[in-house]
């Protein structure tokens, strides 16, 4: 009998061991989980999100669970990326009433900051450099994008109209160091070889993102609609009476600036006549730009003027451009700023709701040689960032602050290039060496890259 009470003692005795050593194993996991990944303290996990793209915190990260969607939603988290990234002023105008009443959405601004610095600091990497040459006889003088970067149309001193499909490209599948050599299987959707009688100077279109009618500037003192559905036929031609050296649309009216210092408004229901005129300059007009309802030129009189579509009256002219034996080249008007960029390589920064002159900057000092200042032929600007182009063919691209901070270039393969357009993710410019350089995202070619 003893001794089975011993053996029970020492079975129980065994059960008890095995319990304690369950329990201590049970309190090891709990410490394991206490101290996981989503129980560190927010300052840890902001450390190594930051390791992450922005694109992928904002798309994906935030998405994984509430507490990661709750500190991503702190602006004032992406507001300190923002400022670690820019050694200037951002935004380059911080003043501005816009600013007052719409706060600035901060994690958009570092996405886009982030995105194109991680694409064009490896664009042999990210993009399909193509080159597009023999259809155009001569200088390319303008480009548009349209339908959301899918389609392009240019306009050259050959008097001749081209419209591309960017996805009827076949790009090389290997990257080249050098400069790529055209394309030899590179065919336009349309082409009118005698689209005017004189150089088509400027392009603009009804809307950017789906395009029904393209507008084209010309040298033959006209400008002429065509529709982009019905087989690029011409269905107006408005009469300037003057070279039309620059042209932009607003709604259903099209405006165009003239060498005879001029500025005509068409209606294309209205038919081929001026629904109004008015002269802001002393000068050729060499470019407008369009901002919700007002209208901006700039002209070889060196001078900025505003015009109100609405009220059909001049705001404010003889806005002075400190460009000394300078003349303007191109402009782009946002809410947080106007860029004029000028024929020796500077970028002059006007306050968009006062139209006042605020700062210049030397994105291209001129040299101590004797030789051409370069000229900057195309300006874009995004929310984060700038891309400015010279003549020469080098395309900078910058944090848009004050001042603007430079971190990447690229090259094209011609110099003397003649005019810039970027949307979507896609790069062109024309040049006086008959060619089309574009920049395409290797992506949007999927039979052809591994993506």
């Amino acid at each position: 009998m003893v001794e089975k009470m011993m053996s029970l003692k020492e079975q129980l005795a065994h059960i008890e061991k095995e319990c304690r050593m369950l329990a201590e194993r049970q309190v090891e996991v709990k410490e394991t989980v206490r101290v996981g990944l989503m129980d560190m303290p927010v300052e840890i996990l902001i450390k190594i999100l930051s390791h992450l793209d922005a694109e992928y915190l904002k798309d994906t990260i935030s998405l994984v669970c509430k507490r990661f969607e709750s500190i991503l939603s702190d602006y004032s988290l992406w507001k300190g990326c923002v400022y670690n990234k820019v050694q200037g002023v951002y935004p380059p105008l911080p003043k501005l009433k816009v600013y007052r009443e719409e706060m600035i959405n901060w994690q958009e601004v570092c996405v886009d900051m982030e995105t194109e610095y991680r694409k064009w600091s490896k664009p042999g990497e990210n993009f399909a450099h193509i080159v597009v040459k023999d259809v155009h006889y001569a200088s390319v003088d303008t480009v548009l994008l349209v339908n959301g970067g899918e389609m392009c149309v240019s306009g050259g001193r050959d008097r001749g109209i081209a419209v591309w499909n960017i996805m009827d490209f076949k790009p090389p599948t290997i990257f080249r160091r050098n400069a790529p050599p055209p394309l030899s299987n590179a065919k336009p959707r349309h082409v009118m070889h005698d689209a005017h009688a004189g150089w088509v100077w400027d392009l603009t279109t009804d809307n950017l993102e789906h395009s029904s009618i393209i507008y084209s500037a010309s040298w033959d003192n006209t400008v002429k609609a065509w529709d982009l559905r019905d087989d690029f036929r011409c269905i107006e031609t408005f009469r300037c009476g003057m070279s039309a050296l620059s042209v932009v649309t607003c709604d259903n009216i099209v405006m165009a600036g003239l060498y005879s210092k001029k500025i005509l408004s068409f209606d294309l229901r209205s038919g081929p006549s001026p629904i109004n005129s008015y002269k802001a300059h002393r000068g050729p007009v060499l470019a407008l730009n369009c901002f919700n309802n007002m209208i901006a030129s700039v002209s070889e009189d060196r001078t900025l003027a505003i015009w109100d579509r609405t009220a059909g009256k001049l705001i404010k002219n003889d806005i002075k451009i400190p460009t000394e034996k300078a003349y303007p080249v191109c402009i782009n008007w946002k809410a947080g700023a106007i860029y004029i960029g000028d024929s020796k390589g500077c970028l002059h920064l006007f306050n968009p709701e006062e139209h006042t002159f605020v700062k210049s900057f030397e994105i291209w000092p001129e040299s101590a040689v004797i030789e051409p200042s370069n000229k900057i032929a195309g300006c874009h600007q995004s929310e984060g960032s700038l891309i400015v182009c010279s003549d020469r063919g080098e395309i900078k691209f910058l944090y848009n602050c004050n001042p603007p901070q430079y971190y990447c270039s690229v090259q094209t393969s011609t110099f003397d290039v003649t005019q810039l357009q970027y949307l979507n993710g896609v790069l062109v410019t024309g040049t006086c060496d008959s060619a089309l350089e574009f920049w395409v995202p290797k992506e949007r070619f999927t039979d052809i890259y591994n993506y």
